[in-house]
């Protein structure tokens, strides 16, 4: 998942690739820092891979496929969004869902990754950090309501088509 979100996309259309958010323990150390770097024109992802997978090698149960995945785009006619407002979107997201909980340092590991201008990817593993499987239940579900919600916080577009549509899974 993460080589597809910082490569070219299957047409050439990402650019830009960019983490614009990371779980709370990681964003102590910076955005920045996770950023994967560059070597020779593409993204190295490796480091970053390897600390969202830490917590699944080391789970108590992990699931056979330990990666939730959600597409968050806004609607055509809104504004563009800066980095920092899709970052407060992918925060507000992974709490709204269950996966990190506001406040709890040792909920699942997650990124937010940009590569166009109207979306932002949010990746996180299911196991927490202190070894326990999340079981995302109805996540599809929990994704609306908080949409709704972030539509109103933001001034953006509301209702259908609404303004942050998502795409939810797991695998």
């Amino acid at each position: 998942m993460l080589r597809y979100l910082f490569g070219l996309g299957e047409n050439g259309e990402h650019h830009d690739q960019r983490l614009v958010a990371v779980w709370e323990t990681a964003a102590i150390g910076g955005v920045a820092e996770l950023q994967p770097p560059t070597a020779g024109g593409s993204f190295s992802v490796a480091r970053l891979a390897t600390l969202l997978e830490q917590p699944v090698l080391a789970g108590n149960n992990p699931p056979d496929k330990p990666a939730w995945h959600c597409s968050i785009h806004n609607h055509r006619d809104d504004p563009l969004l800066p980095d920092q407002q899709w970052a407060q979107i992918a925060v507000v997201f992974a709490d709204g869902v269950g996966l990190a909980p506001a406040g709890d340092r040792a909920s699942v590991r997650w990124v937010a990754v940009r590569h166009a201008d109207d979306h932002v990817h949010l990746v996180a593993t299911l196991v927490r950090q202190d070894g326990p499987t999340v079981w995302p239940r109805n996540d599809y579900r929990r994704c609306q309501p908080v949409a709704r919600e972030l539509e109103g916080l933001l001034g953006l577009r509301t209702g259908k088509p609404s303004s942050i549509e998502t795409g939810a899974g797991h695998g």
